[in-house]
């Protein structure tokens, strides 16, 4: 196949010309159109070094988002991001964000075409993909995008299939696609972040995802992915969870499978179970992973790839090899608009100590459209910090 690299501008001469022939049906599907969008404040703060200096940035950006009507099953979308440094205290660290927060411009993460027949979606272009194997975060300034065509379809009864072609990606700010940092917004390029690997260099990503609820109170899922890697063999990955529910609890399972592509010790496995209950205004959880001692699991493209469960807020999974984790949870509405959660996460690696962190995450929705989350986390053995603190406000329309 051959490269992706002008999809979003394909789209846009197939917009125009489609509409030179039909002006007055394409006007009335723009008329129809909806635009959304958000506007966010982050201010993160963290310690680094051996003397724990503490060190801090805030950011304020947004996006707007714009999907024209339908014309006979095909529409057209466009989202841009952008994002300023209101201010910063990095005078002790200045590259302590380099690699999410320090950054200020504008970015169209999305520009696409999408047709729809019947059962069957195609989109073509720049768009936000969240899936286990492939998945962008949206959990700073700007949100990761890809750049590739995405088929899915419901024919078959309670059954989600989702085929994709990614070979491009736009990450948090441009350290992610050029290897250095000048504190500008991300290009669409071929490096993508990975867990366990500084990114993955990759000459495109063919993926196929499948769930299903046929089963009532079951939920099953399953995802190949097969990245195309420059520097190396091809890295393979494999995702599955399956999930009961059986009220007030509901108890889960997942597997990953890897080959990372290297000569020797390529293959890893992981293994995960969970269980979760809710008794109305209550929220329980525990959880334990499993990484063999064999090799680093690699768990997906895109820092939102993270699905195992032992996750923590701050640090995510850990996939490297020898590793076991447990995490225990508690959450608490204490009204409508406020909540309080509690996690603490902790993994072992090799012969190494146990490192863990625990979550304190308070969350406030003053209305539908305005709320704020705090997050504070606790460490224990992760490198020179004892804590990291985040505080998010987002106004969506």
């Amino acid at each position: 196949m051959k490269k992706l690299t002008k999809l979003s501008l394909v789209a846009s001469l197939a917009l125009i010309t489609t509409q030179a022939f039909s002006a007055d049906t394409i006007a009335k599907a723009f008329e129809e159109g909806k635009i959304s969008g958000e506007i966010k404040s982050q201010y993160f703060q963290k310690e680094v070094g051996t003397s724990h200096d503490k060190v801090g940035i805030w950011t304020n950006g947004g996006n707007l988002s714009f999907v024209t009507g339908s014309y006979y099953g095909l529409k057209a979308g466009v989202t841009f991001q952008a994002a300023t440094v209101t201010s910063d205290d990095l005078d002790k660290s200045p590259t302590a964000y380099n690699s999410d927060q320090n950054v200020s411009g504008a970015v169209a993460s999305q520009a696409y075409l999408e047709y729809t027949r019947e059962n069957t979606t195609g989109k073509v272009g720049r768009q936000y993909i969240s899936t286990p194997l492939v998945a962008g975060s949206g959990s700073r300034i700007f949100k990761e995008s890809f750049e590739g065509i995405v088929l899915s379809n419901t024919d078959i009864p309670n059954t989600t299939l989702v085929a994709a072609y990614v070979d491009k990606f736009q990450g948090r700010t441009d350290i992610a696609t050029n290897g250095t940092q000048i504190k500008d917004v991300s290009d669409f390029g071929s490096n993508v972040p990975a867990v366990n690997f500084a990114s993955i260099n990759m000459d495109g990503a063919y993926t196929l995802y499948i769930k299903n609820t046929s089963v009532k109170n079951l939920t099953l899922s399953a995802q190949y992915a097969v990245v195309d890697v420059i520097t190396s063999n091809d890295a393979k990955a494999f995702y599955a969870d399956a999930s009961y529910n059986l009220t007030p609890f509901t108890i889960s399972a997942q597997t990953y499978q890897s080959d990372d592509g290297s000569a020797t010790n390529s293959d890893g496995s992981a293994y995960g179970l969970n269980l979760t209950a809710n008794f109305g205004k209550l929220s329980l959880g525990a959880a334990y992973s499993k990484v063999d001692d064999e090799a680093d699991i690699v768990n997906g493209l895109g820092n939102g790839a993270d699905y195992l469960y032992t996750w923590s807020w701050i640090y995510g999974g850990v996939y490297s090899a020898d590793t076991d984790a447990y995490k225990l949870s508690a959450g608490y509405k204490i009204t409508d608009g406020l909540s309080f959660d509690l996690m603490h996460a902790a993994w072992k690696t090799g012969n190494t100590d146990r490192k863990s962190e625990t979550d304190y995450i308070a969350t406030y929705n003053f209305d539908k459209n305005l709320s704020a989350k705090f997050v504070f986390a606790d460490y224990n053995n992760i490198s020179t910090e004892s804590y990291r603190s985040r505080l998010y406000v987002s106004y969506k329309f």
